[in-house]
């Protein structure tokens, strides 16, 4: 798909990369005939079985039944129109990410030069200041100068993340409500007309960045990943039918809703792509895969798109459809797995990112579902063609965790091991724990579960076929985000607990069991069979963003030698005032160096600044730089400058 040099009256131009056909042909504006009589349509669920292709009448049909059992059982709403990535020799952080040479889309890009802000939409004394991109310069001391200021397309809208590679910035955009994989379980129809934004700058000169291009997406964003020039988005659209009737009950108005439905030509089911005043359908409804196992009286109306955009060459735009339910996404350097629950079980379906255009392999289904205790995608992996999933099986009495192990054969997803079996029948977790944090890292996984104490299950990966437990560690409070570093060392990231509140016997601990504050803790895990916990810093009355947004922490990696940034709030009672409470937002330098004969944890300092507003800024937005010897640190819209060993003295805000 090319916009240049494309005349509107050639329709059939507009396919011409990627794309299998073009969805304006006349025979394809309406593949179904109109009923008679009132249709019987099953409720949209997740299929087990594998994804197919259907001819342009079957995939149609399953779109509309989709929209009308939608309309039947919802009110109808119109929305406003491979190894972890921390272990980096570079003088600068970079954004963390789940895999290596993935990145993800964020607030903060910066190329050891040149800092790019996602501003967020500010309200200040009946002010409006919306969403744009600070470009920020770094100068020889380390200060900072704005040099742009990058508005977005929408005059309301929010960003929902940045990407800067080769002399390329791309701004992802939105209006309204940001929907992600997670929303999709509880508001499936609020993604009605939505639309976002992907604007591609060139930023040779940063001073002045000249803008390539305005694609807007139908749809809502869910997710988006880059690899090298090549940008990943995966979206999801529901057609908007108009004149529908949301309270229809009778026969007469269920057949008037149905027949309209039915009358809505097929192009209009799919999403569309603007620019240049032009419009170009992503794809066409027969593009889509749907369930094998759909009959003609199933239906889904949500379509996922996984759209790939050159942003050397933004002209060229390819995408794929997927017509099924999914909760979740995680991608490898090789391919994207969407989840979906099934009951107690957790559906997967794999597509391929190494063809020309995203394509549709595989699915698959394993025992327990993702759950939402942790950070989700963090429970799924890829290594050598080996799909490794943490899932959690909720049907008994008391919660039974698995490790599952799959691979591709033919179109179907095989189980080719799990945790426990029979030869290791130990369960992950005792009884009524809860998994707080997983993290694979090359041919190991770390599972932290939590109740009363805090069990560290370190999983040994390094035969696919014959998974085994190596090694339990238990201590207070519980990690939610484990970073694993060089040398066989591991951070956790979490809380700790009071054991005074935790009951040794007898009936479980009040939930929650009361927090302590913020805890960091250094394991050694050299000996798999006996992990340990070095030594750890607890804060109290604090949290950090890092236990639910891995991308709130920085890292730099100097040969084994690290560099750690976390932005932290915490909170406390007035002493003065009774009812009055204050909260201080810092940013904590922690260091670790993993050559020494028994590596420590050490807190290096922490930056505390004053609130720059008379209005409480959210923490979880803090983003910092680490660069060499200095750091920024970004709390709201601004930036401080600091010293790595000056305790004392920090410059700000820019």
């Amino acid at each position: 798909m090319k916009f240049s040099q494309i005349s509107p009256t050639i329709v059939c131009a507009l396919c011409i990369v990627g794309l299998s056909a073009c969805s304006g042909d006349s025979s394809e504006e309406n593949s179904n005939p109109i009923p008679n009589s009132v249709p019987t349509i099953n409720a949209a669920v997740a299929f087990s079985g594998s994804l197919t292709q259907v001819d342009q009448a079957k995939a149609s049909r399953y779109i509309k039944n989709g929209i009308y059992s939608g309309i039947t059982q919802y009110a109808y709403q119109t929305a406003v129109p491979s190894a972890p990535a921390e272990i980096s020799q570079d003088s600068y952080s970079t954004t963390t990410t789940q895999e290596a040479g993935i990145d993800e889309a964020d607030r903060l890009e910066y190329d050891g030069n040149t800092l790019f802000l996602a501003a967020y939409a500010e309200w200040i004394n009946d002010n409006v200041y919306p969403a744009h991109v600070r470009v920020l310069q770094r100068n020889n001391d380390f200060s900072l100068t704005q040099v742009a200021e990058l508005p977005i397309s929408q005059e309301n809208g929010n960003i929902d993340g940045i990407y800067v590679n080769n002399h390329r910035l791309a701004v992802l955009s939105s209006e309204g409500y940001r929907y992600t994989f997670d929303s999709l379980m509880f508001a499936p129809w609020g993604t009605v007309d939505n639309q976002f934004t992907v604007e591609l700058y060139d930023t040779s000169d940063v001073t002045q960045p000249a803008k390539l291009s305005n694609l807007q997406f139908d749809g809502s964003l869910l997710s988006s990943r880059r690899i090298g020039d090549a940008l990943y988005l995966v979206s999801s659209y529901i057609a908007h039918v108009a004149g529908l009737n949301p309270n229809a009950s009778t026969d007469a108005e269920l057949l008037a809703n149905y027949r309209k439905i039915v009358a809505t030509s097929d192009d209009e089911l799919v999403p569309k792509v603007y620019a240049d005043g032009q419009s170009i359908p992503l794809f066409s409804a027969k593009d889509c895969v749907i369930p094998a196992q759909a009959t003609a009286n199933d239906g889904y109306a949500q379509l996922l798109s996984v759209i790939k955009i050159n942003l050397l060459e933004p002209t060229e735009i390819v995408a794929s459809c997927i017509s099924a339910m999914a909760d979740m996404m995680y991608m490898s350097a090789d391919n994207i797995y969407l989840g979906a629950t099934v009951g107690q079980q957790t559906a997967l379906h794999k597509i391929s990112l190494i063809t020309a255009t995203p394509g549709y392999q595989a699915s698959g289904l394993v025992d327990g579902v993702i759950g939402w205790q942790s950070q989700r995608e963090l429970k799924l992996s890829e290594k050598g063609g080996f799909l490794r999933v943490v899932t959690t099986d909720y049907s008994n009495a008391s919660a039974v965790h698995h490790l599952s192990v799959l691979n591709q054969n033919g179109n179907e997803l095989q189980l080719v091991a799990s945790l426990p079996n029979s030869s290791q029948p130990e369960p992950i977790g005792k009884p009524g724990e809860e998994i707080y944090a997983v993290r694979f890292f090359d041919d190991k996984a770390y599972i932290v579960t939590f109740e009363r104490v805090d069990p560290l299950y370190v999983l040994d990966l390094a035969d696919p076929y014959v998974p085994m437990v190596a090694g339990v560690l238990e201590v207070p409070g519980f990690s939610s985000y484990l970073f694993p570093l060089a040398n066989n060392y591991l951070l956790g990231v979490g809380q700790q607990v009071n054991p005074a509140n935790i009951p040794n016997t007898g009936s479980a601990a009040d939930e929650p069991v009361t927090q302590e504050g913020m805890k960091i803790s250094l394991f050694d895990v050299n000996d798999p069979a006996n992990p340990i916990e070095i030594n750890n810093i607890v804060m109290a009355r604090a949290y950090t963003p890092v236990e639910y947004d891995y991308r709130a922490l920085s890292t730099l990696n100097s040969n084994g030698s690290y560099q750690f940034a976390l932005p932290v709030e915490q909170w406390g009672q007035s002493e003065a005032e009774v009812d009055s409470w204050w909260n201080q937002s810092s940013l904590l330098l922690l260091q670790v160096d993993t050559h020494t004969g028994l590596p420590k944890l050490v807190q290096t300092k922490q930056i505390k600044i004053s609130n720059p507003t008379n209005y409480y800024i959210y923490s979880g937005d803090d983003r910092s730089v680490i660069h060499g010897q200095h750091v920024f640190y970004i709390h709201g819209n601004q930036v401080w400058h600091s010293l790595w060993n000056d305790e004392l003295n920090f410059e700000g805000p820019y």
